[in-house]
């Protein structure tokens, strides 16, 4: 089994001819594809980043380069020969020493450029939906003696965030889909399902009486990129990231939820799901997954999963998300935040199995709680307890980690904030409801009042999460959806 962490790795040290020497060449034809080139400029910024050093890219190296990297193909590079290129499947890509130089390549240029950020991920740098994290500890300025070919066993690996609602991706201006293409094609995502005709939305107020509008940083509205010629930017985008683009799944794939199964704004994600359902497509002999993604902050770990799992299928999600999360974040914090997604886990079962529309934006999303006539049930209060106790684990994540990748640690823990005073509010919301219903005004009142808090605080922590537009039509919706229309009723 080609597999990329259990193939054999010899531990021969190649070091650098000069140690005093910092020079590292990436050698590329001028004739080099498109995607060759983008591989070559991005592993040199991450070379540069990771080692501190001189990286540039050439024809041929210069006699003062002290390492040589031949990227791509005998096909696109002929300073690689024929006789060092293995057999490889159309997808297959290659990490190998030669006396000339380290062969980093594929059969294809796509596949060349999943060979760069491979090597990246071997010196500890960890490709995330809104960008790269770097190692906690620097790497040591040396090659080893690769000899890795990757080979996947689920060959098409799609991905479809665009939805019917402001926070799928059609709310993401182009500039923001190029950042998240070249990610995914760091993932070896393979296709992009783009609808034919993207969803639009009327503009959404967030100025004035708006919780959370600190976010919009004072615009006084939220509003669809710009219509005309959209969805061909956004394809030709994809396309000249790497990623196949396509109108519907590509047939013979199953859908993956990466998080919640529907367009809510709860985290919702769960390992021991995602799992389950990789395993159903491994059983099933399918051509691949189409993994659905609603709010891409919250799925760093669950598309680091599948990106691995694709080449290693007996990959665990424990397993993967220790891979992930060591690295950028020290010893001991994977465990913490491990256990603030199972709780997570646990949320959202229970959410799934008494009402799944709890977290989708919809009319009288708040409101319909505000009319109930019984004490909240138990399993509100679980879920609750649940978003609280994911709080606590991924705060004492954060506090063992040296540096490094906080950021995306305290995104978590904002977002599970934003969980925890959303469910106190519905908690609050149906206590006012049952007071009304029970003639106890003065109890109903308090409530409510809770209620509002609540709301409020959960709209203020989700603005300190924000980070792209998907998190920011969260907070436009609810306001439109749940807090403006609540207010109005108790006034």
């Amino acid at each position: 089994m080609k597999a990329f962490l259990f193939l054999a790795l010899c531990l021969t040290s190649l070091a650098l001819p000069s140690p005093g020497a910092d020079k590292i060449t990436i050698v590329l034809s001028e004739k080099a594809p498109p995607l060759e080139k983008i591989a070559a400029q991005s592993l040199a910024t991450e070379l540069k980043l990771l080692f501190a050093l001189e990286v540039s890219v050439n024809e041929r190296a210069p006699a003062d380069s002290s390492f040589s990297i031949l990227l791509g193909s005998p096909h696109t590079n002929p300073a690689i020969a024929a006789s060092e290129w293995p057999t490889l499947s159309d997808q297959g890509h290659i990490l190998k020493s030669t006396q000339k130089g380290l062969i980093v390549g594929g059969t294809t240029p796509v596949a060349t450029l999943w060979a760069a950020s491979e090597l990246s991920y071997h010196f500890g740098l960890r490709h995330l939906l809104r960008g790269d994290a770097g190692p906690i500890e620097k790497p040591a300025l040396k090659f080893t003696n690769f000899n890795t070919l990757y080979e996947p066993t689920i060959r098409v690996r799609a991905w479809s965030g665009f939805s019917d609602q402001p926070h799928g991706q059609s709310s993401w201006p182009i500039e923001q889909q190029k950042l998240l293409f070249a990610q995914l094609v760091k993932l070896k995502f393979t296709h992009l399902v783009l609808p034919s005709t993207p969803a639009t939305f009327s503009p959404i107020p967030v100025d004035g009486d708006t919780a959370g509008r600190s976010a919009f940083k004072g615009a006084r509205f939220f509003s669809s990129p710009v219509a005309s010629g959209y969805r061909e930017s956004v394809a030709n985008a994809a396309t000249d990231s790497g990623l196949i683009v396509v109108s519907a799944p590509p047939p013979n794939t199953l859908r993956i939820p990466l998080g919640s199964p529907t367009t809510s704004v709860l985290p919702e994600f769960s390992a021991s799901r995602l799992e389950a359902d990789f395993k159903t497509i491994q059983a099933a002999h399918s051509e691949g997954f189409t993994a659905t993604a609603v709010m891409p902050g919250d799925l760093n770990a669950a598309a680091h999963f599948l990106s691995r799992a694709a080449y290693d299928p007996a990959l665990t999600t424990k397993q993967a998300f220790e891979q992930l999360v060591t690295p950028i974040c020290g010893d001991g914090v994977s465990e913490r935040l491990w256990l603030g997604f199972e709780h997570v886990a646990h949320a959202a079962q229970l959410i799934s199995q008494n009402d799944p529309a709890l977290g989708i934006p919809l009319d009288k999303m708040w409101l319909r709680h505000l009319a109930s006539k019984s004490a909240p049930p138990e399993w509100i209060t679980k879920v609750k307890n649940h978003y609280a106790d994911a709080v606590s684990e991924m705060y004492r994540g954060n506090t063992r980690t040296r540096n490094g990748a906080r950021p995306f640690i305290l995104y978590h823990a904002k977002r599970m904030e934003f969980a925890l005073h959303y469910l106190t509010a519905i908690e609050a919301l149906q206590n006012a409801g049952y007071a009304t219903s029970q003639n106890k005004a003065e109890a109903s009142a308090e409530a409510t009042d809770a209620a509002v808090e609540g709301i409020y605080n959960a709209l203020s922590a989700q603005a300190d999460a924000a980070r792209d537009p998907s998190d920011l039509a969260a907070i436009a919706l609810l306001n439109q959806l749940g807090y403006r229309p609540l207010l109005k009723s108790l006034h």
